[in-house]
């Protein structure tokens, strides 16, 4: 396919911004028009007539979601953003309605379906809404506030990707302006004076925009706390929890384990101190691009990842070719593209945007998206919308999964010199998955607790509340000052109505080692009976389907036990690269 193949297609969206404002129009009017007779509606077809309607704000906030992230500089897109999030808001009192005559039932609900049978295609809404019965309360604040959070993001972006102070540097006898995008490509150079360099003029960058930042934080999670007492709720981690259906034993037994193999995480730093051949290690030497940096064609690494993912068998590599070939994809930079990467998951088709730069550390990235995009066609194909969509605990588990299989792909395949470069990145990406976003959840929730005792979140507390836990978690590597103000490079801290998001790559990691040891033992048609549920049950039993039960502890053990076998690999690889 040719470059310009992986771009985005929108024309299952809307053809053009007129078609899209003459739907958006329609459907005000659809709304008020359901408004006027829901009175006179049984259950079933004011259910019917909402989910019509909710596919339809999806496709309205999901073009101008990604147009908008197209060209961040187009300010045609942010307008229309804030008209299709209020327009999405319209939807809440009919929602409102419908959720308080199910709160009416004074029957169990399987009963209640034997009588109303026409409703079992409904059962899911009926089951989150009996299951959190106190907490779905009808409120302004809640649709006001939500639509308050999406305007907060907004400005974040603004602000870190367009209007962000820059540092000018010289590096290697050129003046090079750091920011978001110079940052990331020069952080992980292989020169350490650069590295340096680069930290220190990010960090100064960070410091200007730290109080700006700091007073979006602040105003994001105390409306987000404001939802969580306005819905009965006690905490925004029991708001999570709640809607989530998960338990806090999974935070629990995740925080407490890795508090106990923190050990593990340091000893991997130590043998990187050693290989690296440094007296300390700095926060600007955990990544490094080496000179094996082999270049692959974006064509080149979708048949890597194609070749990796054989053994998931024809089902899923049909619905891969049909990801691949359907306008999913936005591949390549361009000036004012939002500067990161993502799977916007929506029922009309996935959508993929990534900035591909022929890296080969690319590649598992590649698949992690496409895991995503796959899962939501299976579900598509097996679902109706009102089950589509699935709990954020569980979006990650079949991207994890792609990942690690191409991470132990490009492992397997490298000759034995390079072997050790990719056993770094294996090795490192399950101290970010696990580690590192363990830090950041213990980062929010100790954010959250600050401000649910009535504090106000001020720059100094949020950034000493950061390095604290660095200093916590890395008691290895020396710990530079200016490292306080990275917790403002995390978008899961702001984007849309993520919170405590990080903690569920962690849980989402160590689902992966479970369902690749089966795939690899040849189990995989449970696996391909998870990607096909999405919402039709609830998040544990869904998970429970793919072999894994995240409140057993012995599976973290298993995580932690298998880290520490590829960590004995790592020490034996470096022991022989000293002894040449």
């Amino acid at each position: 396919m040719a470059k310009s193949d992986y771009t985005w297609n929108f024309n299952e969206y809307f053809q053009n911004d007129e078609e899209f404002l003459k739907t958006k129009d329609q459907f005000l009017k659809d709304v008020e028009r359901l408004n006027s007779k829901l009175d006179k509606l049984n259950l079933e077809d004011k259910l019917k007539y909402y989910y019509d309607l909710k596919l339809i704000s999806e496709k309205l906030y999901t073009y101008t979601e990604l147009k908008y992230d197209s060209d961040l500089n187009n300010q045609t897109y942010v307008k229309y953003k804030d008209e299709a999030y209020k327009a999405k808001g319209k939807l809440d009192p009919i929602k409102n309605n419908i959720n308080d005559e199910i709160n009416k039932i004074d029957i169990s609900l399987d009963e209640y379906m034997k009588i109303h049978p026409n409703c079992q295609d409904y059962y899911m809404h009926f089951y989150e809404v009996l299951r959190c019965k106190k907490h779905n309360i009808n409120s302004n604040l809640v649709t006001k506030e939500t639509i308050s959070i999406e305007n907060v993001n907004t400005l974040y972006n603004t602000i870190t990707d367009i209007e962000l102070p820059s540092e000018e540097i010289e590096i290697e006898g050129k003046k090079i302006k750091v920011n978001k995008a110079t940052y990331s490509q020069y952080s992980k150079n292989k020169n350490r004076d650069i590295r340096k360099d680069v930290f220190k003029a990010y960090s100064k960058c960070l410091e200007k925009s730290n109080k700006s930042v700091s007073g979006l934080f602040n105003l994001r999670y105390q409306m987000c706390y404001d939802i969580a007492l306005e819905k009965n709720y006690n905490s925004i981690l029991e708001q999570v929890i709640s809607e989530d259906d998960l338990s806090m034993k999974i935070i629990n037994t995740l925080l407490s384990s890795v508090h106990k193999h923190l050990n593990l995480l340091n000893r991997y730093l130590t043998l990187r101190k050693q290989k690296l051949n440094l007296d300390e290690l700095h926060f600007y030497d955990l990544i490094i691009n080496d000179d094996y940096n082999p270049k692959y064609t974006f064509e080149e690494a979708i048949e890597i990842v194609k070749d990796a993912l054989k053994i998931m068998g024809k089902t899923y590599n049909e619905k891969l070719d049909k990801a691949l070939t359907s306008g999913c994809i936005d591949a390549f930079p361009r000036k004012n593209k939002f500067t990161g990467g993502y799977h916007f998951r929506n029922y009309i088709k996935p959508m993929i945007l990534m900035n591909y730069k022929n890296n080969f550390r690319e590649v598992p990235i590649i698949a992690h998206e496409l895991g995503h995009a796959v899962n939501g066609i299976m579900v598509k194909e097996n679902q109706n919308y009102q089950d589509f969509h699935f709990s954020a605990f569980l979006s990650e588990v079949a991207s994890i999964v792609n990942e690690d299989r191409i991470e132990n792909y490009l492992y397997e395949k490298a000759d034995t010199n390079n072997k050790i470069i990719h056993l770094d990145q294996i090795i490192n990406k399950m101290i970010i998955a696990i580690f590192m976003n363990t830090l950041y959840l213990e980062f929010q929730k100790n954010i959250c607790e600050h401000l649910e005792k009535g504090n106000s979140l001020n720059s100094t507390f949020i950034n000493d509340t950061f390095i604290k836990l660095y200093k916590q978690y890395y008691n290895s590597i020396v710990i530079d000052e200016e490292l306080k103000y990275f917790w403002q490079t995390r978008l899961h801290f702001f984007y849309g109505q993520y919170r405590y998001y990080n903690f569920q790559y962690a849980t989402g990691k160590i689902a992966s080692l479970v369902i690749n040891k089966n795939i690899d033992e040849g189990k995989i048609q449970d696996y391909l009976k998870y990607l096909t549920i999405g919402g039709s049950k609830p998040t544990l039993e869904a998970l429970k389907i793919a072999g894994v039960d995240l409140e057993n502890q012995e599976i973290y053990e298993n995580a932690f036990d298998y880290l520490n076998s590829l960590i004995d690999d790592y020490e034996i690889l470096i022991k022989k690269e000293k002894n040449k």
